[in-house]
């Protein structure tokens, strides 16, 4: 996704805010494309999770 979907995903008010964070709280982009930057929904999944939620595996339940 896009960088102002994936701001608006993990919750930041604003598309600044989420990169000023890339590379610290949330992953670098999946795909980097010239000016094109991807993130994945997986990626951003791991990093908004708490470090202490045993719950996640990596897995998606249905």
């Amino acid at each position: 996704m896009r960088a102002d979907l994936a701001a608006g995903y993990v919750g930041e008010k604003t598309v600044e805010d989420f990169l000023k964070r890339v590379g610290k709280e949330y992953p670098f982009p999946r795909v980097q494309e010239g000016r094109r930057q991807l993130w994945l929904i997986d990626d951003l999944d791991k990093a908004i999770l708490s470090e202490n939620d045993s719950r996640f595996d990596g897995r998606a339940e249905f």
